[in-house]
């Protein structure tokens, strides 16, 4: 990247002028979780890069740490002028899954006319699970050694992402998985959170599908929905799998979720051949 950071994930090549995707993942995940997804998405002909966030899965740097809230941005914006040269694309898509969703949607939302259509699966907009109010407190402390104590993400239990006993399993085994962040992590999280909620109306022009699980223990579902019908320009595409839970690629019968993202892979290919 532009201030050196070696940025390690997974690339799948298309056919160069086909659509092209950006995928991010979740605050604890990796690509890795989301391989079989990302192939679903490449099957005709797009190009997929799913990088493994700064600090995260494959990358060791700087483990769970960030410079800023902006510094991720620029990640995506130096992704998509990549992504725009190698795959001859003029706009890249989106998809934004948990955590990684809060992100795509912000930079959408900043960058406006950047990305060709979103899909937010599950994004962590409003989430149900957050620090308590002493490890928040214990966060604000930190900065006064410059914010780089780490802290437990308050995931750490595999089943309130799945029910899945193979995904749990998965999970729970993961040598990639984060399981701790800097406090500048999560003030530059924080960050996020307060650009998103000062989001103009009709701001986010953007296409955007939004695909939530009916049965998550991670994410607010009604207000992830009043907010994206507030700040979309044009209406978006909501779908809800009642009986999947938060991490729909580990669903024990995943057919419906590939249902879902292979109609909108599909909705890709029209896209880019009217630009």
């Amino acid at each position: 990247m532009s201030d050196g950071y070696e940025l390690r994930g997974r690339h799948w090549p298309g056919r160069r002028g086909g659509p092209a995707i950006i995928y991010l993942h979740g605050i604890q995940s990796h690509g890795g979780w989301y391989e079989w997804s990302a192939s679903k998405l490449a099957q005709t002909g797009a190009t997929v890069i799913m990088p493994d966030r700064r600090g995260s899965g494959m990358n060791e740097a700087s483990r769970g740490d960030v410079p800023g809230a902006d510094r991720w941005l620029r990640d995506i914006d130096e992704l998509a002028d990549w992504v725009r040269q190698s795959a001859d694309v003029q706009r890249p898509a989106l998809v934004g899954v948990s955590w990684g969703g809060k992100l795509a949607a912000l930079w959408a939302n900043e960058r406006r006319g950047a990305a060709s259509d979103i899909l937010l699966i599950a994004p962590g907009l409003f989430p149900q699970v957050d620090l308590r109010l002493h490890k928040k407190l214990a966060v604000a402390w930190s900065f006064t050694g410059g914010g780089r104590r780490m802290f437990e993400i308050p995931l750490c239990a595999p089943a309130l992402f799945t029910e899945n006993v193979e995904g749990q399993a998965f999970i729970r085994d993961d040598k990639l998985k984060l399981t701790h962040v800097t406090g500048r992590f999560l003030l530059s999280s924080a960050r996020l959170d307060r650009k998103l909620a000062r989001a103009p109306a009709c701001g986010l022009t953007t296409r955007c599908t939004l695909l939530l699980a009916g049965r998550d223990r991670i994410i607010r579902n009604a207000a992830t929905e009043e907010w994206l019908q507030r700040a979309c320009g044009v209406e978006p595409r909501v779908v809800q799998l009642e009986h999947a839970s938060h991490t729909m690629e580990f669903e024990a019968d995943p057919a419906a979720f590939e249902a879902v993202i292979g109609d909108w892979r599909d909705g890709l290919i029209s896209v880019t051949r009217n630009e």
